[in-house]
């Protein structure tokens, strides 16, 4: 079983742990795997009694540990420059060896007498230039899966979810990188997690930590020593708060090398603390063993500690970390000729890989990409190509040029590129080609602007529509054989998808730049849906994108049974008219009014039935300003509901009718007054469409449905 240590301080109450806000994940997983075995108790208080109790020797020289780090990015600033992953090693290096260059904090006085026992390793921590398979590397490995990124845990470290395996442990130290970390629910923002050593390396032993929290350069935004804490729960050592697994409370008289933080010459504390108080003194027992002899300071300045002027290990410390070292096995391992040998820590480097990204992989014509060079190792020549295309006509280097290093490109037409990067060092030379790696969407359409699905034979290969499916299953698709004004429509086969999933199809841009500022513009479509089981909820949004796609806003949501209170087991289809769903979204206001209008649809899944998009038209002015190639005819209003009611911010309303007629829709104070009025050209079947009542008083309204000589009516409340 692992042996995961996340660094929380939320724990079990007979190890004696706080439950205070904290920064480091390792403590409160401890209370769940005790529960799901309890034996592992006494597995880690055996592992670190016995390396505490054992004078360490170092007979074998400098401990060398070979690293690799593993980025899950989603394309953005987590996805950290080599520079500054060799900054947060070298920061490492630099506090196991004690040649940090803060030693000089270090008290040394009556009360705080830490200078003389503050101690370093003969370690070395080296990335790897050598991988599984043989091949150069320069130890680091990037991985692009949005959905592992952000709330991180453990699957980010399975590459059959979208992470990156674990290499090795008996080879590699693992370190994987992410841009946020779930923190279960507690307070505070998680930094890092680390697994202890006590019961093997499991599939995911190694450090979990925010890009942000790793090195002082590039995206850091903390002090650098996130990933030395961490080191230290990876070699097996506690929070000097921690009460221990020997079953005293954080403040004991106790053995000290079988309680607490099982280290004598750090001073039991009662809990964490963040301060840097120099005459902080949270516990006044002495326990039996005790280095000092005598109650003195708390040790603030130790890196097991959450204080932010860390700057020492101590002796106890450094010999647990060398016992286990020594004595663990795929420790042990690490440090071997042979293994050194299989990752290539001691080889010279040379160039040996071309490697770079972009920041984005889809844009508009005119928005500029900025390239980011990872090759290794030491390039001097840089020779950017990119096909099909020709400079000056269909893309541009508008920062730089085609020999710069980190060039910036705007290409200037629609089209999938593929980006060729030759590097050379005088004497070797690698190339890295990306195919189809750029999609630049088509110019945009104008108004108005219908779409059917018709002309398609796939939605792979077009810069009309992008199709986003994270969790590589089921995807928006082309289907052909049904769509409610066709043969063709766009298929989610949702139905038999197990678990949560997140699917998008993404339009290209709409030139929106020549709406009046006051006028309103229309985006419709139909769906349809059923349920496979009444527990289903599942969603369908809406969002719209005034940049191109650089940033959206939700425009609207659907779901539950909102979304389709009708149920079917089976695979479903629709088969008549009356299976589709008509919405009309009004709220496509004036800061959307740009030349690159982008709007998505988003479907959020629940284990329930398939799904089916067609007929999406925008348009400006009502909806009955344009007509979208439907027969008109007259027929009787029903099916009116308004939904949720009360409500604070806006207000669904529904209703059917048999063919496409012009409905009138107010909102009237009981007096009759008009506060509000939409023209909406309702289609065959059912009709959504979404008011927003935000800035409407508290009070009791009326909704009026008129088409004619009809007319519905409904209260609202708005709370």
């Amino acid at each position: 079983m692992k042996t995961l240590l996340i660094t929380l301080l939320l724990i079990v109450s007979s190890i004696g742990f706080s439950q205070n806000a904290n920064w480091c994940g390792t403590d409160a997983i401890i209370q769940s795997q005790l529960n799901a075995n309890p034996s592992l108790q006494n597995v880690f208080h055996q592992g670190l009694m016995n390396a505490a109790q054992t004078q360490s020797t170092n007979s074998r020289g400098t401990v060398v540990i070979p690293v690799v780090v593993h980025i899950i990015h989603d394309n953005g600033i987590g996805n950290i420059s080599n520079a500054q992953v060799e900054n947060a090693i070298q920061i490492l290096n630099e506090d196991y060896t004690r040649n940090n260059a803060d030693t000089t904090q270090t008290r040394q006085t009556g009360d705080a007498p830490f200078k003389n026992v503050a101690a370093g390793m003969d370690i070395e921590f080296v990335l790897a230039k050598r991988d599984e398979q043989g091949n150069c590397t320069n130890g680091i490995v990037r991985v692009n899966a949005p959905h592992l990124t952000y709330d991180a845990g453990e699957d980010c470290k399975d590459a059959s979810l979208g992470g990156s395996d674990q290499w090795n442990p008996y080879r590699y130290f693992n370190i994987w990188i992410v841009n946020s970390i779930d923190n279960g629910g507690g307070a505070g923002i998680t930094l890092g997690y680390a697994y202890f050593p006590y019961n093997g390396p499991g599939s995911g032993y190694g450090i979990l930590m925010r890009h942000d929290a790793f090195g002082l350069i590039g995206t850091a935004a903390h002090d650098g020593r996130t990933l030395t804490h961490e080191m230290g729960h990876a070699l097996g050592l506690p929070h000097i708060f921690d009460g221990g697994f020997g079953g005293a409370n954080g403040c004991h008289t106790g053995d000290c090398a079988t309680n607490g933080d099982y280290s004598c010459d750090t001073p039991p504390q009662a809990e964490a603390n963040w301060s840097c108080s120099q005459t902080w003194n949270s516990c006044t027992n002495v326990p039996i063993g005790d280095a000092f002899g005598y109650d003195v300071f708390d040790q603030i300045e130790n890196y097991m500690s959450y204080n932010s002027c860390q700057n020492m290990f101590s002796t106890d410390q450094v010999n647990i970390m060398t016992n286990n070292i020594n004595t663990i096995d795929f420790l042990d391992s690490l440090r071997t000729d042979y293994t050194h040998t299989l990752t290539g820590v001691f080889e010279t480097t040379s160039l040996c890989q071309a490697m770079f990204d972009t920041d984005k992989k889809l844009v508009c014509t005119g928005e500029p990409i900025q390239t980011i060079d990872f090759s290794f190792h030491n390039p001097s020549s840089w020779a950017w190509n990119i096909t099909p295309g020709t400079e000056g006509v269909d893309f541009v280097f508008s920062n730089g040029s085609s020999s710069s290093q980190e060039p910036e490109i705007t290409f200037l037409k629609g089209g999938v590129y593929s980006v060729e990067l030759v590097v050379s060092d005088g004497v070797n030379s690698a190339s890295d080609t990306q195919v189809d790696l750029i999609t630049v969407v088509t110019e945009p359409a104008s108004l108005p602007f219908i779409e059917g699905f018709e002309s398609y034979t796939s939605l792979n290969n077009t810069t009309n529509w992008i199709v986003y499916n994270p969790e590589n299953n089921a995807a928006f698709e082309l289907y052909t054989g049904t769509g409610h004004s066709g043969n063709k429509c766009v298929r989610l086969g949702n139905y038999g998808q197990l678990g949560s999933n997140s699917d998008e199809l993404i339009a290209s841009p709409v030139d929106l730049s020549g709406v009046n500022s006051g006028d309103p513009v229309t985006l419709s479509f139909r769906y349809a849906y059923r349920k496979k089981q009444a527990s289903n909820d599942e969603w369908l949004k809406v969002f719209a994108s005034s940049d191109c796609g650089e940033s959206w806003n939700q425009r609207k949501a659907i779901h539950g049974t909102s979304l389709s209170n009708i149920e079917t087991l089976t695979s479903w289809t629709p088969s008549t008219q009356d299976d589709w769903v008509t919405v009309h979204v009004t709220n496509i206001l004036s800061p959307y009014f740009t030349e690159n209008f982008r709007y998505k649809f988003e479907f959020e899944s629940d284990n329930g039935n398939n799904f089916y998009l067609d007929d999406i038209n925008i348009y400006e002015g009502t909806p009955s300003d344009v007509l979208v190639g439907l027969s008109i005819e007259e027929n009787q209003l029903g099916g009116f509901s308004i939904y949720p009611n009360p409500t604070d911010k806006d207000v669904t309303v529904r209703f059917d009718i048999g063919g496409a007629m012009d409905v009138m829709i107010n909102v009237t104070d009981l007096a009759g007054k008009t506060i509000q009025t939409q023209q909406i050209q309702g289609n065959a079947g059912s009709n959504l469409v979404f008011l927003d009542v935000s800035d409407l008083s508290s009070g009791t309204y009326l909704i009026q449905l008129n088409s004619g000589s009809q007319k519905l009516v409904k209260r609202l409340t708005i709370r």
